[in-house]
């Protein structure tokens, strides 16, 4: 692996409304010119509920998300022998910036990008403990393929899609 950011590991959450919106929108504007009584605002109403349920959802998907990478690299990053509390390669590595502390979600709009932005040198190196370095002998930890596997992200019809489809069917109840 080259010494670039190409391979920094993140997890990517996303989702689109606005097709959804349009539609229900659509179909309830037909209702109230067609006279159906409240049909119309009812669909609206139900509509918003749904889709801030489904955005609750995948937000609280994200978090569990967040916890269980950082989870994973706190095992993982302090089981190595140099690199426990107290240290020097822990009190000073990185201007004493961990990876576990730079985890975050940014967010953006419906997307959901979970990654450590953590560098030394410009080099981000979340990805060495990721995927490892043949050159220097550093094994690959992989909490964030293992997060994902875990939680079923990367799943077609996987965890996240039924909390979502749960949280919609809610929202129109």
């Amino acid at each position: 692996m080259a010494w670039n950011n190409n391979y920094v590991p993140e997890i990517d959450l996303s989702y689109e409304t606005d097709d959804a919106k349009q539609t229900m929108a659509e179909i309830s504007a037909m209702l109230d010119k067609n006279g159906f009584g409240d049909a119309g605002r009812e669909l609206r109403i139900r509509t918003a509920r749904a889709l801030i349920a489904g955005d609750r959802a995948v937000n609280s998907m994200a978090d569990q998300t967040v916890q269980e990478v950082a989870g994973l690299m706190r095992d993982r990053q302090y089981r190595q022998k140099s690199y426990h509390p107290g240290t020097y390669a822990f009190n000073h590595k990185v201007n004493n910036q961990h990876m576990v502390d730079r985890l975050k979600d940014h967010k953006d709009g419906n997307t959901h990008r979970i990654y450590t932005d953590i560098t030394n040198k410009g080099y981000n190196y979340s990805q060495a403990f990721e995927f490892g370095l043949l050159t220097k002998n550093y094994p690959a930890h992989h909490p964030f393929q293992d997060a994902a596997n875990h939680l079923g992200l990367n799943q077609m019809n996987g965890k996240l899609d039924s909390q979502v489809d749960e949280a919609i069917r809610k929202g129109f109840d």
